[in-house]
C-alpha cells in the first residue's frame, strides 16, 4: 500500500505552522518521489527559511496566485506567482522567501538517484541539473499535479499504483523539461519516441474522473495538437480518445471483478458520463454489457 503521512514531511521545518500533507511513492517505483501540499490560508505568513537539506531537487508549483520576496545572497527580490508557475532549486542550497499573501503550493521533491534511474531506462545521459526560469508556467506539471490533490487529502485510502503511475508521467516530463533529457528520435517517421508514447499515455489515464487536454498532452511531449493526435495514432494503432476509453474500459472490468460496486458507481467512478454511456462503450469494446460479463467472470 501507500505509506501514509510521514508525521514529520520533510518541508515542516521550512514552512513552520503552515498545513502540510504528504505522499510517497511505493518502495518498488523507479520515481521515488515524495509529493507535499503546503498551506497557508491567512496573509502575513512570515519567513520560510531552510539552510539545507539534502541533494533532493525541489520543483514547486503555486496553485493560486500570489507573491513572496527571495532572499538570494542577502538581497530581496519580488516574486509574483501564479497558477501554474513554477520554481525549481536544490534542497541543499540555503532558502530564505518572506509570505506576505495566503499560499497554497504543490511541492515534488525528486532525488537524484531517482533521476538516474530514469536515465538508465530511456538509455539517456546522466541528467545532472533541474533549472528553469522562476515562476515560468508549466500547465502539464500542474495538470499531473493535481491529480494527486485527492491523494494528499485521503492518502490512507490513496491507490498506490495510481500515485506512482502519476510520479512515473511527472519524472518524464521534468526530465525532458527541465533537465535537457532528448531521448531517441522515433523510429517509425511520423510517430512518437518512446518516452513520448509513455508520458502521453500516462497524462491521459491520470485522471479517471476528467478527460486530459490533449493540447496539454502535445504540450508535454513537445508537440503541435495536430501533429501529435496523428503520431499517436500512427504509434500506438488508436486515437488519444478512443485509447482513453479503452483505457476506463479496462479499469471498469477490474472494478466489476474486485468489488461490490453497482455499474452505475463504476461508470462514475471510471469517468463515464452514466451508466448507459458505460454500458455502450463496454459492450461495443468487451462484448458484452458489464452486469452480464460480471456475471460470467466473477467467481
Amino acid at each position: 500500500m501507500a505509506e501514509r503521512p510521514d508525521p514529520r514531511p520533510s518541508l515542516r521545518h521550512v514552512y513552520p505552522g503552515a498545513s502540510i500533507q504528504a505522499i510517497r511513492t511505493s518502495p518498488r517505483c523507479s520515481a521515488g518521489l515524495e509529493v507535499l501540499r503546503v498551506g497557508y490560508a491567512l496573509p502575513d505568513f512570515g519567513v520560510a527559511r531552510s539552510d539545507g537539506d539534502g541533494d533532493d531537487f525541489l520543483l514547486n508549483v503555486s496553485l493560486t496566485h500570489g507573491q513572496r520576496v527571495v532572499y538570494d545572497r542577502g538581497r530581496p527580490h519580488a516574486m509574483r506567482l501564479a497558477p501554474d508557475a513554477v520554481t525549481i532549486r536544490r534542497a541543499s542550497a540555503p532558502y530564505h522567501a518572506e509570505l506576505h499573501t495566503p499560499f497554497d503550493f504543490l511541492y515534488f521533491r525528486v532525488p537524484p538517484e531517482s533521476l538516474d534511474r530514469l536515465s538508465e531506462d530511456l538509455g539517456l545521459p546522466r541528467i545532472r541539473e533541474l533549472s528553469c526560469p522562476p515562476g515560468q508556467p508549466d500547465p502539464v506539471l500542474a495538470s499531473l499535479g493535481s491529480a494527486l490533490l485527492p491523494a494528499l487529502d485521503a492518502p490512507g485510502s490513496a491507490d498506490p499504483l495510481f500515485i506512482d503511475h502519476i510520479a512515473l508521467a511527472v519524472q518524464v516530463h521534468v526530465a525532458q523539461k527541465y533537465g535537457g533529457a532528448v531521448a531517441e528520435a522515433p523510429q517509425t517517421r511520423g510517430g512518437l519516441a518512446g518516452w513520448q508514447e509513455k508520458l502521453a499515455k500516462d497524462m491521459l489515464a491520470s485522471n479517471l474522473l476528467a478527460n486530459a487536454s490533449i493540447t496539454d498532452v502535445a504540450q508535454g511531449c513537445g508537440l503541435s495538437r495536430s501533429y501529435f493526435i496523428k503520431a499517436f495514432r500512427q504509434t500506438v494503432g488508436t486515437t488519444p480518445h478512443r485509447w482513453l476509453l479503452e483505457h476506463r474500459v479496462a479499469q471498469a472490468k477490474l472494478m466489476l471483478l474486485k468489488s461490490d460496486r453497482s455499474v452505475a458507481e463504476v461508470a462514475h467512478d471510471c469517468g463515464f458520463s452514466d451508466q448507459a454511456h458505460l454500458t455502450r462503450v463496454f459492450a461495443s469494446t468487451v462484448g458484452a454489457p458489464p452486469a452480464a460479463w460480471r456475471r460470467q467472470h466473477r467467481l
